[in-house]
């Protein structure tokens, strides 16, 4: 008797360009580049397709579509070369696309990447927005 694998629980829900650190024994790094009808997925570990869709940071859950327009925003705002500058820049794009309901995805991979850059400069940014029933006085 032949036991097949079972279809992996998250495959729904896995994206073209998501990160796959490892698969079993298979323990180089890698992006889905499709996903076939029976579960199964392509892994590509050439490191310029992992860049492809996560050159600032590990875009997975995001759709392709959100994937190019998180690296299409952070690829603007990486060619500032001042830290305090990135942050208040991408403090700007949050504050516009969050009042977008379509953009939440892409705006919360935006705040994580603003967390970082604020941890590594130790800046915050000038001005942000904030829900006023939140802030305690």
């Amino acid at each position: 008797m032949v036991m097949l694998p079972p279809v992996p629980t998250n495959f729904n829900k896995m994206q073209i360009g998501d990160y796959v650190a490892k698969a079993g024994i298979y323990t180089k790094p890698g992006v889905v580049t499709e996903k076939n009808e029976d579960g199964s997925v392509i892994i590509d570990t050439d490191p310029e397709s992992i860049r492809q869709y996560h050159r600032h940071t590990n875009t997975t859950g995001l759709s392709p579509e959100e994937k190019d327009q998180f690296n299409a925003i952070m690829d603007d705002i990486m060619t500032n070369p001042e830290n305090g500058e990135r942050i208040n820049m991408l403090q700007q794009q949050i504050d516009g696309l969050a009042k977008e309901p379509s953009s939440r995805k892409v705006v919360s991979t935006l705040r994580n990447q603003q967390a970082e850059l604020i941890r590594f400069a130790r800046e915050l940014p000038r001005v942000y927005s904030f829900e006023g029933d939140k802030i305690r006085m």
